[in-house]
Order: structure tokens, then sequence, then C-alpha cells
């Protein structure tokens, strides 16, 4: 190929790459989101697949070449056997301790969901209702798109054909994940850095974290962006030593497929393209200068290099990430009451608040995160950039080395201003997330999220153990460097009990949800079963049928009951049981008025059910034919009359309360007041946190009431109520659970100021407190 040519090819490519993501982004401003609309759903599949054989045949073209690349830095066995027991030690503690389990239910369902659609259908987006056929196709009857990135449901449609529909295999592909993780975070640093110590420490600290062992038993895509980033941090020294087109055309199908595991991994692209365009212009410098006539021409350096190809594939295979954005911007998915962004700071200084605190509870880690870890990282940054900026002027003074420069001989051990550039490139990514309401860490299920900084965080953390090891004599460097892996370790080992009790999964609903259901179903007999559930998606992603509540009519349960010899299945889960939510910066939809009219019009007979983290209750019943069966929910009328010479308790002078509106003969949330299944038409509905007060003028004698927790919206972990009479304590329920009631019969003898103190335990979910039938009697005869 002549200049003219490549010149020509140059200029194109790097328009092409400049102009797709512009377009794109453009594109539902002038009229086009049902373009980008259709786009989004049919076109990740085709382009994942084109990208998947280009790399494989790549890879197959440069093995050779790569075996040679990698025989001269390959560690020895000495050096890479503490990395073996590393992995050992990861590995044993992810089977052993910690059952495998979603960490973000509906997520992580989503891929699944989106993984069975790619596969029968072609399609991208989540399969919310479906039925399989006997050959395992799935006939999707309601695809939707979602907002998560397509690239990991593409690599289970890879193990579909071999493994199976029934998706539960992905599980130990996050074992093997964490087992390649381990070791490319070791190789990567070490082809980058020649510092074994550090690239042990990197990957062993990395390793060693209750967050990345937790998140590699789940399904998350947060532990395939850190194999993806550990497999291109590898890739790129092995492209950057090359210098070829072909070497850096498979790096680039590499970061481009890392940029489909997170919206916000694209912004973290640069920390790789433009070390890399200075790398490639640089190679052109002796051979343009003698071919060009103005060997000054900067742009033309740039054109004559592999760049414009390099950018043009990463932009190419970038367009399903970019198609996601595109379709989804100005989505405020969370923020409730608050922003979707600008939260940078606040959220900076939750999220070390959180990591740096970590207290335990009876022995158990309150969060998934050590105070060591953190405080190594912080510790890493600024010894990174001292060494950096002594570093530079060490260069501009072009001091020398001698025996008695001991800065001298730290400077020689890394690059730290390059390392220092990439990280600081890395880091509009962690910006994007916590800029980002969802990157509250007080949000539990948004503590996922920080295995991303992980990768980096280890290796700040092996920086200062490394730096500070270069102060000890020779001799004692090693010592030093694995006890600290020692002590680090030890610290993680000695929660066990953390592990083995999920601690990063118990408290989630949905995932202890899934749980019981696939316990139930591990006890019965194999069938050709179909579910009604407010999430179908959830047993789609498992080679399940399903289909949603609001699906189903007389006439279409007559056909699927006789379709599957009378196995169909209602499940009331999380979404039946509360119309309201309770963070302030979530949004979620549930459903609890539909599940109560299904209810109503489907007979069913009640086959399994079990309390789900103390907060409400799960129900799977047979679904029948009309006319048979029975109702969920029959609650008993338990209304009294009004004695003679007595008053109903109403309207408080006075009342405060955490959530929602205070209600007169109806719960909080508008429903018939429900105590330990009894229904009752007179009371009082509020809500814990809260008080009431009222001024009795010493006008009664007795009080008589039934206090509990409605039973219409079954999520409390429990409430108190204290009621005081003058300031002094007249009585105290104690802890009230969902299903008690309190019978209240107190003397008043003469109490002008009576009040209710609401109390919700630390938690007010679903802390709907009823007061029911509350009867004040005065003081004439009873």
């Amino acid at each position: 190929m002549n200049n003219n040519d490549k010149l020509v090819n140059g200029i194109l490519g790097i328009f092409l790459a400049l102009v797709i993501p512009i377009l794109i982004y453009a594109a539902p401003h002038f009229g086009q989101k049902e373009l980008i609309s259709n786009l989004d759903l049919n076109l990740p599949f085709w382009l994942y697949l084109t990208q998947f054989v280009l790399g494989l045949g790549l890879a197959i073209i440069l093995a050779k070449d790569f075996k040679e690349w990698l025989k001269p830095i390959a560690p020895n066995i000495r050096d890479l056997l503490p990395v073996c027991i590393v992995a050992a030690l990861a590995i044993f503690v992810c089977i052993a301790w910690i059952a495998p389990r979603h960490r973000v239910q509906s997520d992580e369902s989503i891929f699944l969901s989106t993984a069975q659609n790619m596969y029968a259908n072609q399609i991208a987006g989540s399969c919310d209702e479906g039925e399989f056929a006997e050959n395992g196709y799935l006939h999707c009857q309601k695809s939707v798109h979602n907002f998560k990135t397509k690239g990991e449901p593409f690599l289970y449609v890879l193990g579909i054909p071999i493994l199976g529909h029934d998706l539960r295999w992905i599980f130990p592909l996050h074992i093997f994940l964490l087992l390649a993780t381990i070791f490319l975070l070791y190789f990567g640093v070490r082809a980058w850095t020649a510092n074994n110590y550090l690239a042990f420490l990197t990957a062993a600290i990395f390793a060693a974290q209750p967050t990345t062992l937790f998140q590699f038993r789940s399904a998350s895509v947060e532990p395939l962006y850190t194999f993806l980033f550990a497999l291109s941090i590898f890739l790129w020294k092995w492209a950057w030593d090359k210098n070829t087109v072909k070497h850096w055309v498979l790096l680039a199908l590499v970061l481009a497929f890392f940029a489909q595991t997170r919206q916000e991994t694209i912004f973290c692209l640069g920390a790789f393209v433009i070390p890399s365009l200075f790398r490639m212009y640089n190679s052109q410098l002796s051979t343009l200068n003698s071919q060009l006539q103005n060997p000054n021409s900067q742009l033309k350096k740039i054109l004559y290099s592999p760049f414009p190809t390099f950018l043009f594939v990463i932009s190419f295979f970038c367009i399903p990430v970019l198609l996601t954005i595109s379709y989804y911007q100005g989505y405020n998915f969370q923020g409730g009451e608050f922003n979707a962004h600008g939260h940078f700071f606040g959220n900076l200084k939750q999220a070390l608040n959180i990591s740096i605190n970590t207290p335990s509870e009876n022995g158990l880690l309150k969060n998934p995160f050590l105070s060591s870890f953190s405080i190594l990282t912080i510790c890493g940054i600024i010894l990174l950039i001292i060494f950096a900026i002594l570093e530079s002027e060490n260069k501009k003074t072009k001091i020398s080395k001698s025996k008695n420069s001991q800065l001298s001989t730290l400077n020689s051990q890394l690059p730290t201003v390059q390392i220092l550039i990439f990280f600081l490139l890395y880091f509009p990514q962690i910006f994007m997330v916590l800029e980002n309401v969802s990157g509250d860490l007080t949000i539990e299920i948004n503590q996922r999220y920080t295995l991303i900084a992980f990768p980096a965080m280890a290796f700040f953390c092996a920086f200062a153990i490394d730096k500070a090891s270069l102060l000890l004599p020779k001799d004692s460097r090693l010592f030093l460097v694995f006890i600290s892996a020692a002590v680090l370790w030890g610290n993680t080992l000695r929660y066990k009990e953390s592990f083995e009790k999920n601690i990063m999964y118990n408290r989630n609903h949905l995932t202890t949800e899934e749980a019981e259901i696939l316990k139930w179903l591990g006890k019965e007999p194999e069938k050709k079963r179909l579910f009604v559930y407010a999430r179908p998606w959830h047993f789609i992603g498992y080679g399940m049928n399903a289909i949603h509540y609001n699906s189903l009519t007389p006439q279409k349960l007559s056909e699927l009951l006789q379709k599957y010899k009378g196995e169909v299945y209602y499940v009331r889960g999380l979404d039946c049981w509360d119309s309201q939510t309770y963070h302030k910066k979530a949004v979620e939809h549930r459903i609890a008025t539909v599940c109560d009219r299904f209810e109503q019009i489907f007979p069913m007979d009640p086959l399994f059910t079990t309390i789900i983290t103390n907060n409400y209750r799960l129900i799977i019943a047979k679904l029948k034919e009309s006319g048979s069966g029975t109702q969920l929910f029959a609650p008993q009328e338990a209304d009294v009359e009004l004695p003679e010479n007595a008053e109903w308790l109403g309207l408080p002078s006075e009342h405060s309360q955490d959530w929602g509106n205070l209600q007169i003969d109806k719960s909080v949330t508008g429903k018939p007041l429900t105590i330990a299944k009894k229904r009752y038409k007179k009371g009082i509905g509020t809500h814990a946190n809260g008080k009431l007060g009222y001024n009795l003028g010493g006008k009664y004698r007795r009080l008589t009431a039934v206090i509990g927790i409605d039973e219409d919206e079954f999520c409390s972990n429990g409430i108190q109520v204290k009621i005081l009479g003058d300031g002094n304590l007249l009585t105290d329920t104690g802890k009230l659970g969902q299903g008690q009631e309190y019978l209240l019969d107190i003397p008043l003898n003469g109490v002008e100021r009576l009040v209710f103190e609401m109390d919700g335990l630390g938690e007010i979910n679903c802390d709907h407190v009823d007061i029911a039938v509350p009867v004040a009697y005065n003081h004439f005869k009873p």
C-alpha cells in the first residue's frame, strides 16, 4: 500500500471512529429514537458474533507470536507458586464458604433472560414472558429493552449449546473467571513493571477482598468487568511491544467488548487509547522523517500509524453499548425525589466512610469491605503521586544515579509518571459511577459497583507495600511482601462466618426469594411447569416457562392447565406486598393491587409459604379451574360494637409519622385495617416511627384497642408501641411481629394527655401500625 492510500485510509478511519458515536447519540434528537430502538434490539448479537469470530481468528494467527513474546518474561515456578496458593485460597473460600446466589436479583436475571432471547431469537432484549418448546427453543412473547449492557448475555449464549438452558452453570463459570482474573492481574502487572513482588501483591490483595469473593459467587457483571480489565492490561503490553496492526486490532476487539460490561466503562477506554496513540505515533518518527517531505507533519505521523484502524475497530464494535446509552439518555432509573446526577462529592465521602469504618456486629461484617484495603489504597495513591513528582524532577535536573541516592534506587523500579497518567485517564469512569445517585453505597445493592475499582485499588495497596519493602535490606524484601499478603489474607479468613451467612446477599429480598423458590423446586419432582409471577424473566433465565399476572385470563388459564397438565403455579412475592417503596433514592414499582385482584379472580391451592428476610411472605400456589381451589386470604371480620358510655378514639390533636399520612378507619395505605388475619372497620392507620397525641381532659377511666402491624403489607421487621399518660408509661407492647396482635386494656384514671409512641426498631420498611377498635370509656356507669 503506497503512502497516499495509507493517508486516505487513515483519514477515513479516524473520521468514521468519531462520527459513529456522534450520530448514534444525536439520532433520538432528530426523531430517530425508533431506529435506535430497533438497532438496540436487533444489531448487538450479530456484531458480537462478528467480533468473536474476528478475535478468535486473530488469536489463532498470532498464537505463535504470543508464545515467543511470553517466553522471556514468563515467571519461573518459584515466582508463580505464591500466586497459585492465593488462587487456591480464593477458590476454596468461594466454593466452601459462599453459597452461589445472585447479588442483585433482577439485574442478573435480566442478563440470563437476555441470553435466552439472544440464543433463540437473536434479539438483545430481555424476554419478559415466554415458553420453551421441547427442543429448548424459547418462544418469547414479550421482548423489552433494558438499560443493561449485553456483553455478558452474549458469553452465556456461547455456553448454552454445550451447557444447556438452565443457566445455573454461570456460577461455576464465575469461579473460573476469578481464577483467570487473579493470574491475568499478576501477569499483566509483571509484564508492565518487571516487578514480581508488585505483581504478586496486586493479585493477592485483589483476591483477598470479601467483595471480590462474594461477587464472583454471583452472576453480576462486575466479575466479567475485572476479568476483561486484567485481560486488556496484559494484551495491551503485548500490542505495545509488537506494535503491528494485527496486535492493535486484537486489543481493540477486547477493549470494545470490555466496554460492553457496564455503560460507564466506555469512559475509561481513554486510559488505553491515548497512551497507545503516543506509542504508535512515536514508532512512525524514523520512518516518516525519511519518507515525508514535511517531517514535522504531526497529523501525517498519526494517519500513517496503526492508530486510525485501532480507533475505528474500537468505535465500530462499541456500537451496542452506544445504542443503549443513546436509547436511555435522560432516563432517571434511580433518584426518587433526588436528581439522578450530581452526587460525586457526597457519594465519595459516603464511600470512604463506609469502606474505612467497617464495624462488625456479633462477629459478622456489617459491610463486605475491609478497612485495611481502603487505608492502604489511600497510602498507595499518595506515594504514587509523590514518586511521580520526584521522578519528574529527577529527569528535569538530570540527577545521576549514585550509591548514596536511595531516592534514585526507589524511582528506578517503576515508571511512576506513566502509571499515574494511566490512572488519571481511567478516573472518568469512577467519576461517572459516583456522580450518579446509584453510586450511593448506603443503598446496599450498590456496593457491588466498588468491584470495578478493586484492580486499581489492589495495585495502589501493592505499590505502597512494595515501596516500603525497598527501604529494607534486599534479603528482607521477600519477607515483608509475603508477611503482608499473609496478614491481609488472615484478616479475610477470620470472617468465615460472614461468608457462610452470606452477609452480602442475605439482606436482599429478591435474592432470598429466588433461593427459597429454587429450594422448593429442588424438592419437587421434575415436571414441565409454567409460573405466573411479577417478574417472569427470573424463571425464563433458568429455562423455565413464565408469564405475568396481567397476561392471564380465565380462558387462557384453562388452555394452559390443559397444556401443562395442571402444572401452572402462582407466585406471590415481594412486588405483591407493598404498593410503596421506602428508600428516598430508589425508584421501584410494586403491584400489590394487581395481585389482590388476581387472587379474587383465580382459584388456587397454596402449596408453600415462608417468610423472606423477616419482611414479607412468599407464597407458591397451584392454579385451578374456575370453581375449584381456595382463596389465599380470607380474613375474619372482627368488629366490635361501641359500648354504652364509651367513645371511639378518633383523630389525635397532634401527630407525626416518618412515612405516609394518618388514616381513619383504614390502614396507612388506604386498605382495610387487618391484624392477625382479622379485619376491622374502625380504627387508626399510622406508621412507625411516629407519635399520636390526645388531649383527654381527664374524662376517661379505661382504654381498649387491638394493636399490630397491618397484614396487607407484610414486610416489616417489627414494631414497638408505648402508651404514655401525662408523661408516665402506662404500657408497652414489646416487639410485635407480623401476625401478632396486642390486646390493649389499660386504666386511664383521669389521664389528661394520652400519647402513642410507635418505634420502627431501626428499619421502617412496611411498619404500618394499626390501632383497631380503640375505645375510651368515660367515668359514667360501665
